[in-house]
């Protein structure tokens, strides 16, 4: 109890410190109504913008090996880390018990192939007695019909015909079975042979033991699933990382891009990958989603092992020798109190800004200036493509208002859709990957405005196109900024 109410003075006299100090040091200071304008001049530089994620390094390769049979490991022939061979044997299973099986296959092989030359030489004896029976019917029915015969006698002949013509059948259905029996004996025999080859476990691939999961001596049972016995990496020189991206950033990321990466066991050291993979399926963890991208990248030495957590950043964007200012001047909006040294938009003549990265401006039909203008030099379209492409605008546009007149709103994703699906058929493969590359670099521009304070202490309002970022600098593509323009970022009111 002594110590709660401790506590609570402390806690009494550090609010009543702070107090004082705000209304001695700063609260009790009175506004002059003069401000101190921060600028940072617009400079050409670069940005570099990065999603950060991490991941576990693992093979690009990694299979288990097990066994399909059950029995006990008389022969471990590798152990951890050793490097192994297509084929190379790396476990033996005890093989007596197969290699009995496989005898006994060869005798019932063997009984069944005596049991065919034993059936095929009874169809020879009836054969014989067919042909006897034959000529013995054809002769009493010649004599008979010359009346030297008997009609009894002919029908014994005929019946004797008959019965050895239907024992003919029966020896030729024994001789079928005794073979199909002989092909059931080989098949057995082939089935155990396979089975015995199987107590030999050989590597499927070349590369490295990374695990081994029994000891000499164990036996191994295999029932519903193959038992794990070792896991072999396949190349160590070549890793792959899976890294989780949350979903607010996957938009960003695109195969190809560069990977730049460390891991905790050589903090120093910074490692290079590439993109290989964005996968579709994604992971949920407390409402959560990520989704796992693939990260290919070259391990010199071997030095990563799987397994190791790797700390990324995906670099998303990267412009070089571009506008850039501050993020803070982003930000910055004038105080009430400098509305006398603030010069409107309108006064300062800063319209709409020209358009930036090939997306259509304020203004501008067909001209160099335009959208029609910046497509045709960015994509070096012919004649006929320009006309097609006008086309395309038009019909699209005209359909939009028209829809938009008769009550359905004004679609621009529609327009949009409309127009990319008739590029398809006018630009050829080459162009269709600029023109895709314009739509991306469009999408990635935006709206925005900063302050500019001018030679006679003015602060005016510039309208600029803002692309990628980073955590410090903002790349400007578009609008009335030049290079060395001083552009507010902070203003703080001067108290006496």
């Amino acid at each position: 109890m002594k110590r709660i109410i401790r506590l609570v003075l402390a806690g009494v006299i550090i609010a009543a410190a702070a107090g004082g100090y705000w209304f001695y040091g700063r609260g009790g200071a009175v506004a002059s109504g003069d401000f101190t304008i921060e600028t940072v001049a617009a400079e050409t530089g670069s940005v570099r913008r990065i999603v950060a994620a991490s991941g576990a390094v693992r093979a690009l390769v990694t299979v288990e090996v097990g066994s399909q049979l059950s029995g006990q490991l008389s022969e471990l022939s590798v152990d951890f880390n050793d490097t192994v061979e297509a084929g190379q044997v790396i476990a033996q299973i005890d093989p007596q018990t197969f290699e009995t099986r496989v005898r006994e296959a060869e005798a019932s092989r063997a009984t069944a192939a005596a049991n065919v030359q034993l059936q095929r030489a009874s169809l020879q004896r009836v054969e014989a007695n067919f042909r006897t029976a034959e000529l013995d019917f054809q002769r009493i029915e010649t004599l008979n019909a010359r009346g030297n015969a008997s009609d009894a006698a002919l029908d014994t002949a005929r019946a004797s015909f008959e019965a050895s013509q239907a024992e003919l059948n029966v020896a030729r259905a024994q001789i079928a079975n005794a073979q199909a029996v002989l092909q059931q004996r080989e098949a057995t025999l082939a089935g155990a042979r396979i089975d015995l080859e199987r107590t030999t476990i050989r590597s499927p691939i070349n590369g490295i033991v990374v695990d081994r999961a029994v000891d000499q001596g164990q036996t191994v049972a295999a029932s519903l699933s193959a038992p794990t016995l070792f896991t072999i990496a396949q190349d160590l020189s070549l890793v792959q990382i899976d890294a989780q991206v949350d979903e607010a950033d996957i938009g960003q990321i695109r195969e190809g891009q560069a990977v730049s990466f460390t891991v905790d066991a050589y903090p120093g050291t910074q490692l290079q990958g590439e993109v290989e993979q964005i996968r579709l399926a994604p992971t949920t963890l407390q409402n959560v989603v990520t989704y796992t991208v693939v990260i290919s990248a070259a391990n010199p030495g071997q030095r990563l092992l799987p397994g190791m957590t790797a700390n990324m950043d995906i670099v998303t964007g990267e412009a070089t020798d571009v506008l850039t200012v501050r993020n803070g001047a982003l930000r910055f909006r004038p105080a009430p109190g400098l509305a006398d040294r603030t010069q409107p938009l309108a006064e300062a003549g800063q319209g709409g800004g020209r358009p930036a990265g090939g997306r259509p401006g304020g203004g501008g039909g067909g001209g160099r200036g335009g959208p029609m203008g910046q497509l045709t030099e960015q994509l070096d379209l012919t004649a006929d493509q320009q006309e097609r492409v006008r086309g395309a605008f038009r019909a699209a546009f005209g359909r939009a208002q028209a829809a938009a007149q008769a009550g359905g709103g004004f679609d621009r994703e529609a327009i949009q859709q409309e127009v990319d699906r008739e590029m398809t058929s006018i630009l050829t493969p080459e162009q269709m990957i600029r023109y895709r590359e314009i739509q991306r670099e469009a999408r990635e521009t935006r709206p925005g405005s900063v302050w500019v304070e001018t030679a006679e202490g003015i602060l005016e309002e510039r309208r600029v196109r803002l692309g990628i970022s980073d955590s410090q600098n903002t790349v400007v593509v578009g609008g009335n900024l030049e290079v060395g323009d001083a552009v507010v970022v902070r203003a703080r009111e001067v108290r006496e």
